[in-house]
């Protein structure tokens, strides 16, 4: 039997309404949309924390309340990120994956750690300049290690994100180090839109990643893609047994209508039913990636 499909929905990152009037903001809409996703055929969300007018937030209560609310409308597995851009120092980073690890009603099932650094400016290719020069996603060796090990005796498991081919061999090392348990859950991201950080979305950017993964290694990997469409390597990831991680939080998909979340994941479903690969269901995906039911 073909390996079931997991399907990580990414709902909001910092995506402004101007370009998708879907994307949630509030504990309450993220909630909902968590829930609506669940049905379509997800099995796990990825969300930030905002404020009510879509600003950046990075406050411990509102993820606690977001988690909770979440946990009250679905089985859903979640998936907290540690804030890229609204905090830098590390402590800071993983003040609310200690807030949420303390109630088994708000702790997540996982969080992102990044395993390396990158420039993150956009380049625009028609001005032939880049707009900004000095953004950097700065994730050092310590730094992954610290944030790893903190969510761990939160009983959180960190998701391995891998922006490039180095990322991917500090995977290894982590693995090897048992700095993470496997199976290691490993997100390849990438990217378009100006974006030269990561490999682009095309099916050669997502095989040089893969393809560096270590075969002794029980990995579970999906991908995503900032600023451009996952349908542009989806077939691909299908085939290799690969999961997806799509969501109007990434791109608001103007060539679908601008669809919510739970349209978007429908449609990855039903590419991956197309494809013999079933959408999992959480108890499934917390089967092939180690997880624990946290209530």
């Amino acid at each position: 039997m073909p390996k079931k499909l997991i399907i990580t929905v990414r709902v909001n990152e910092y995506m402004s309404r101007e370009v998708n009037r879907n994307v949630p903001f509030t504990p309450d809409e993220i909630a909902e949309t968590a829930a609506a996703c669940r049905a379509a055929g997800a099995s796990i969300i990825h969300f930030h924390a905002r404020t009510p007018d879509g600003g950046k937030c990075h406050e411990p209560g509102v993820y606690a309340e977001i988690v909770a609310k979440i946990r009250e409308k679905t089985d859903i597995l979640i998936d907290s990120t540690l804030g890229q851009i609204t905090v830098n120092e590390d402590e800071n980073r993983l003040a609310h994956i200690r807030l949420m690890g303390q109630r088994s009603k708000t702790r997540p099932d996982f969080a992102a750690v990044d395993t390396g650094s990158s420039n993150i400016d956009a380049y625009d290719a028609a001005q032939k300049k880049f707009l900004t020069t000095n953004k950097i996603y700065k994730n050092s060796t310590e730094t992954c290690l610290f944030l790893a090990r903190g969510m761990t005796e939160a009983g959180v498991k960190p998701h391995l994100s891998v922006w490039a081919v180095p990322f991917v061999r500090m995977v290894e090392a982590f693995l090897d180090m048992g700095a993470v348990r496997e199976p290691a859950y490993v997100q390849c991201v990438l990217a378009e839109g100006g974006i030269v950080g990561a490999h682009p979305c095309t099916t050669r950017g997502l095989e040089a990643l893969i393809d560096f993964l270590p075969p002794q290694r029980r990995i579970e990997w999906t991908v995503a893609c900032k600023e451009g469409n996952l349908f542009n390597v989806a077939t691909t990831a299908l085939e290799r047994m690969g999961h997806l991680a799509p969501g109007i939080g990434d791109y608001p998909y103007p060539e679908l209508g601008c669809p919510d979340n739970a349209e978007l994941v429908r449609r990855f479903a039903e590419l991956g039913r197309a494809l013999g690969r079933e959408p999992a269901t959480t108890d499934e995906a917390r089967a092939m990636l180690g997880i624990t039911r946290q209530v």
